[in-house]
C-alpha cells in the first residue's frame, strides 16, 4: 500500500480520529481500526465495535459535488469484496450481500476535507438493526482479514476517485447503476416525515434517486433511505 495508513488497535470511530487529525494529515490518508468503541453509521445509529470487521476512513479534499463519493466508495468496495454478482449496490450508499446488507458508507466534513468512513461486516453483523444484516461469515463465505481487504480497496478507491475528479460522475453513475439492486422495483422513500412510494428509475445526473410516482411524475431524492415494497 502506497498511500498513508494509520492502523490503530483501538479508537472511537476512524471518521472521529481523521476528523480530529485532519489539519495535519495530507489528502488521501487513510485509517484503520481493529476495534471501534464509539462507532457509528447514518443518522447518528450506533455501530458495534467490530472486531474482525474492516472499519477504515480515508481523507479526502477535494472541490465539486464530493457527495457523490459515496457511489465511488461503494464501487471500490464491491471490487475489495470481489463477491462477483452477489454483492448490490443500494441507494445512497450501501452494499447488499445476497439482498441483505453487509456494509455501510458513511461521509463526514472536515473543514475543507471530506471523511468516508467505511465498513463492512466480515466476521460478524449486529442483530437489532430496523432492517436485517448479514456478513461474509453469516453468509458461509470465507472470512478475509481486514487488512487484506484494505489492500484491495486502497487503489480501487483512488482509481474511481481518479475516474470522478477527470471525468466528473457519468462514468461512475453509470458502473454504479451496472451493479444496483432494485431497479425498476417499487420502493418506499422516507424523508424526514415524509414518506412517498414509487418506482426506482434509477440515479439522476447529480447522483440523486430518481423515483417515479404513482402520478406518472418523476420526483429526484436527494437524501433519505429507501425500503422495498
Amino acid at each position: 500500500m502506497s498511500a498513508a495508513l494509520t492502523h490503530l488497535a483501538s479508537t472511537g470511530s476512524t471518521n472521529d480520529w481523521l476528523l480530529a487529525n485532519a489539519a495535519a494529515l495530507a489528502d488521501g490518508h487513510w485509517v484503520i481500526a481493529d476495534r471501534q468503541t464509539a462507532g457509528r453509521g447514518r443518522r447518528g445509529r450506533i455501530w458495534g465495535d467490530g472486531e474482525g470487521n474492516l472499519m477504515t476512513s480515508v481523507l479526502v479534499r477535494a472541490e465539486g459535488p464530493v457527495q457523490q463519493l459515496s457511489f465511488v466508495a461503494a464501487l471500490a468496495l464491491r471490487v475489495a469484496l470481489d463477491l462477483g454478482d452477489r454483492v448490490q449496490l443500494k441507494w445512497p450508499n450501501d452494499l447488499l450481500l445476497d439482498g441483505v446488507k453487509v456494509s455501510g458508507i458513511l461521509l463526514e466534513r472536515a473543514g475543507d476535507a471530506l471523511v468516508v468512513g467505511m465498513g463492512v461486516n466480515l466476521a460478524r453483523h449486529p442483530d437489532d438493526t430496523e432492517r436485517p444484516a448479514t456478513s461474509l461469515a453469516a453468509a458461509g463465505l470465507p472470512v478475509p482479514a481486514p487488512m487484506a481487504v484494505l489492500a484491495r480497496l486502497m487503489p480501487a478507491f483512488a482509481e474511481y476517485r481518479g475516474l470522478w475528479a477527470t471525468q466528473g460522475f457519468a462514468p461512475i453513475r453509470e458502473r454504479w447503476l451496472a451493479h444496483a439492486g432494485g431497479v425498476g422495483d417499487r420502493i418506499a422513500a422516507r424523508l424526514g416525515a415524509e414518506t412517498i412510494e414509487g418506482r426506482f428509475e434509477g440515479l439522476a445526473a447529480d447522483g440523486a434517486l430518481a423515483l417515479r410516482l404513482d402520478d406518472g411524475s418523476l420526483r429526484p431524492v436527494h437524501a433519505g433511505e429507501v425500503f422495498a415494497l
